[in-house]
């Protein structure tokens, strides 16, 4: 058995540190809870290298005595707590002394504060835990603190940082988040000298709200405040059509804490109930004021999760408050009442009789399914379940498409898929190695099976296609190619278009600029939370590009892509994947032809973005076994 051992104080002091600093963001949040502690009215917050090289946060807060600034270093020291009670009747942000020490830990950290009836300001040093210098020095009134050298005592820890755009979005999203619960505070964030948040004190949090989710939110925006159970709730709701598919667009605050909660998330949405479709989640600002004792803030280290006494009553309230906020909301009604405003929030599906191409038959179908009356008579089917009889319907469409003929529902196909394309790598996957150079252009095209597979006869062998993977290889490698010879081309728009954004999309907007150039986009921060788009990649067919840039920012927001060269690969992937064909579009034979001499110049050891097979070849020695020839 091994021996008991007491560890040594650096030991422990790394220990404690580990649970309170996971990364920059960390040290941002323990540093501007301190300032907010201290009656800080203006933080400014400054990162280089995403918080790696350097976090530095200054106040103009009350400051500290030279004793309580060494004090203050030294682990468990705190300004906020008397007797065990106090950690059961919390009214500060944080402990200052708590952070300190923790940080000081693993990195160099360096105090300098002072009190208004001080001459002179006090400036400790520490570097991994032990105090270098402690000075008189002169310094305006209030705590400046700067971390260099992050995890410097740690290495291990350095490995799991994430790259230098993923930690400074965590700052930015950090400080958004702080910043909408104080409105009163004047905030200003910068990344390497670059002004990333400029939030001046508002009159209220709605109008904090709206500065930071942007114009179109807060046009659509109504605040509510109530109180349930001694619990006091305010909230900001944007109009049901606004509604995202993740839940980051809800904000949830305890005592001006932003915490996650499963529970409280759950009860703003059936606060909205109908009106926000199931799988979506609406945008909306939460905060809650529980009674001292109610709530316990301690069960996380960072405080990001809190326990109630009563969750049930708690999530009852927030639940209640917006129900009667949403129920008094302008746009409560704008659709015809709570069925319409929900069918309104999503887009209606594309059914195979929109538009103007649908043929008679296939109105004449779309008609009887909408009639209320007579339809399966109407139809010549049998009485049954209405499953189905929508599915012999479907079935009867599919048929009198085929019988009117393929012309009717042929559709422009890009100009790439038509243009035989010298092109760079791109991958191709089979079940069985290409024969050689030339191979798909040797096919003789037969048709399109399901519209969805394009069928080849080759030598002694059925080979299928499928059309979407196929002109997305055959895209994603014309991208590359025009990236490589800086021939990209792109769509002017006339006028800009706007689009909202968060705090950490913007500046994440900055630094990736010149890879979004390289695919075609040209946009720029318009504001604190607007991004103007000037000019979009040439030939999406599907979708918005503006909410494409918004899914793009999103993801390397949250995945953190460390290179250039993996950006542009997914950014190319998501371009191509929505300037061709898919399933369900038909072709005309020269346009299948071209497709497949495409193929040929495409090269086998590139990876496939879909991770599907391009095609199957099918032995004509198998077909005839499974017939008994």
């Amino acid at each position: 058995m091994d021996v008991v051992r007491v560890l040594p104080p650096e030991v422990v002091d790394q220990i404690a540190a580990g649970e309170v600093i996971e990364r920059p963001a960390s040290v941002v949040k323990e540093l501007v809870d301190n300032a907010i502690d201290a009656g800080a009215k203006t933080i400014v917050i400054e990162t280089m290298a995403g918080g790696r090289a350097l976090v530095r946060v200054t106040d103009d807060g009350g400051g500290m005595s030279p004793a309580d600034a060494a004090r203050a270093l030294l682990p468990h020291a705190t300004s906020k707590l008397r007797a065990v009670d106090d950690l059961w009747a919390l009214v500060t942000m944080g402990f200052r002394g708590e952070a300190l020490p923790s940080i000081a830990s693993v990195a160099r950290l360096v105090l300098t504060t002072r009190r208004a009836e001080d001459l002179a300001a006090t400036r400790v040093v520490v570097a991994a835990g032990r105090v270098e210098s402690v000075d008189e020095v002169g310094a305006a009134v209030g705590t400046t603190v700067e971390v260099t050298e992050l995890f410097g005592a740690v290495p291990a820890r350095l490995k799991f940082l994430k790259g230098e755009g993923t930690e400074a979005s965590h700052v930015t999203d950090l400080v958004a988040k702080i910043a909408m619960a104080h409105p009163a505070l004047h905030v200003r964030l910068r990344h390497n000298g670059r002004t990333a948040l400029e939030l001046p004190p508002d009159r209220d949090g709605l109008a904090r709200a709206q500065a930071l989710l942007g114009a179109k939110i807060a046009a659509r925006m109504v605040p509510v405040s109530g109180e349930d159970g001694g619990v006091r709730v305010t909230a900001y709701l944007a109009a049901p059509e606004l509604a995202q598919t993740t839940a980051r667009g809800v904000q949830l605050f305890v005592g001006k804490r932003p915490v996650r909660d499963r529970g409280l998330l759950h009860a703003v949405a059936m606060g909205y109930g109908e009106l926000v479709p199931r799988g979506r989640y609406p945008v909306a600002v939460v905060l809650l004021d529980v009674p001292v004792g109610a709530v316990d803030i301690n069960v996380h280290p960072q405080k990001v999760e809190v326990r109630f006494a009563d969750a049930g009553a708690v999530c009852a309230a927030v639940r209640h408050v917006v129900q009667q906020g949403v129920a008094r909301a302008p746009w409560r009604n704008e659709s015809g009442g709570v069925l319409m405003t929900a069918i309104a929030s999503v887009a209606p599906p594309a059914l195979p009789w929109d538009g103007a191409d649908a043929t008679p038959m296939a109105r004449r179908y779309a008609a009887e399914l909408t009639s209320a009356r007579g339809s399966q008579r109407s139809l010549g089917f049998e009485t049954g379940p209405a499953r189905e009889w929508v599915r012999d319907v479907k079935s009867a469409v599919r048929a009198a498409r085929v019988a009117e003929g393929p012309a009717q529902y042929a559709k422009a196909r890009p100009a790439s898929l038509v243009r035989d394309v010298a092109v760079a790598p791109a991958p191709l996957d089979e079940s069985g190695p290409v024969p050689g150079s030339g191979y798909f252009a040797s096919l003789r095209y037969v048709g399109q099976l399901d519209l969805t597979y394009l069928m080849a006869e080759g030598d002694g062998e059925l080979v299928l296609v499928d059309q979407h993977v196929a002109h997305e290889r055959v895209e994603l490698a014309r991208l590359a190619a025009a990236g490589a010879g800086g021939d990209v081309r792109i769509q002017k728009l006339l006028f800009p278009t706007t689009m909202d954004a968060t705090a950490a999309q913007i500046e994440l907007l900055g630094r990736t600029s010149g890879v979004l150039a390289q695919i075609g986009y040209e946009a720029e921060g318009f504001g604190a939370a607007t991004i103007a788009v000037k000019a979009v990649p040439a030939g999406l067919r599907h979708g918005d590009p503006a909410d494409l840039l918004r899914r793009l920012l999103d993801d390397w927001t949250v995945s953190g892509t460390p290179t250039e060269a993996e950006l542009l690969a997914r950014a190319r992937s998501e371009i191509a994947c929505h300037s061709v064909v898919r399933a369900g579009d038909r072709l005309e034979p020269h346009e299948a032809e071209a497709l497949l001499r495409n193929l040929d110049d495409l090269d086998p050891e590139t990876p496939n973005p879909h991770g599907r097979p391009v095609f199957l070849r099918l032995p004509l020695a198998e077909i005839a076994r499974r017939f008994g020839r």
